[in-house]
């Protein structure tokens, strides 16, 4: 049963700048624990547009990008990179305040600065053009990329995003999400690991895929996010969903809809659809996926790449 993620960002906005609660925080591992704990062979770190980012840059092949949603990392496209490297050059990376990058110092989390760090990172790495691909809350930035740089795209495949704004009606969450939310407000600034386990599950159909290694990592990576409480309501306030119909219209490169059948927060039927009917781009596919909840690159991974496979095979540079 997959429920809210994205709608989850002005939730824990609030939480996270509530009143100190008398229940203290955890002793959470510092930077050097997590980069430890988190960092894979091929971890890269730098500064981009100002910002700190941690980055993978792995294979051969024409240039794919990879973009996750709210709370994951570039840990949530393991699956997904370990098929894609075997014909393609992948790059995946900590979108802040998220990951091992860590917040913005600046607190600029817009749609603009995002659209600047992409460019900046793969020209960074000399790649001219690629295949871009962003998942959930990462729809936005990417379908703004693509409107604002055709040039530099063979393709975009974009997964359960939000075609519109998003609106958490708690009411309709599962009873045992509610009561770990309302335990939660007792100690606002940070959240145990059953917080972010319910947020886990109530995104995928597979509940094997929340492993107590996934939730301990979430738990970490987000606790590190938090630990400025103006971080949340930043990035809460750049959220920007309503924009994405506008860009979608804008959009002229091939571009493939991946869409879960089970999102029940960006529905097929609306999100989904909605999406589609404001690409104008003449190459435009939706593919939906069975099965799937909306974290789709953890869910079902192989079902998902299946149906993007052949996408990439057609539009990525030779």
């Amino acid at each position: 049963m997959a429920r809210p993620l994205l709608a989850l960002g002005s939730a824990l906005a609030l939480s996270a700048t509530g009143a100190l609660s008398a229940s203290a925080a955890p002793d959470y591992p510092g930077d050097d624990t997590l980069r430890a704990g988190y960092a894979l062979p091929n971890s890269q770190f730098a500064t981009i547009e100002g910002e700190p980012v941690h980055f993978v840059d792995e294979g051969k092949g024409p240039a794919i990008l990879l973009v996750h949603g709210s709370f994951a990392s570039l840990r949530q496209w393991d699956n997904w990179a370990a098929e894609l490297t075997k014909s393609y050059r992948v790059i995946r990376y900590d979108k802040a305040p998220a990951g091992l990058s860590g917040p913005n110092p600046q607190g600029d989390y817009s749609t603009k600065h995002q659209i600047q760090l992409i460019d900046a990172l793969m020209t960074k790495l000399g790649i001219a053009r690629f295949t871009l691909v962003g998942t959930s809350s990462a729809g936005t930035p990417t379908a703004a990329y693509a409107a604002a740089h055709p040039e530099r795209l063979d393709g975009l495949v974009l997964s359960n995003i939000a075609a519109g704004p998003i609106h958490l009606d708690v009411a309709t969450l599962p009873e045992e999400f509610r009561k770990v939310l309302a335990e939660d407000a007792t100690h606002p600034g940070w959240h145990r690991p059953e917080y972010w386990r319910q947020i886990l599950l109530a995104n995928v159909v597979d509940d094997r895929k929340v492993t107590p290694e996934l939730v301990t990592r979430w738990t970490g990576l987000n606790h590190r996010m938090l630990r400025d409480p103006a971080v949340a309501g930043q990035v809460s306030a750049a959220m920007d969903h309503d924009r994405t119909p506008a860009d979608l219209a804008r959009i002229t490169v091939p571009t493939l809809l991946l869409w879960s059948d089970q999102d029940h927060e960006t529905k097929l039927e609306t999100h989904g659809l909605k999406a589609f009917s404001a690409l104008k781009t003449h190459d435009r596919t939706l593919a939906v996926v069975p099965e799937c909840g909306h974290m789709m690159p953890l869910d079902c991974p192989t079902r998902s790449l299946e149906r993007a496979l052949p996408f990439f095979a057609r539009v990525a540079s030779k």
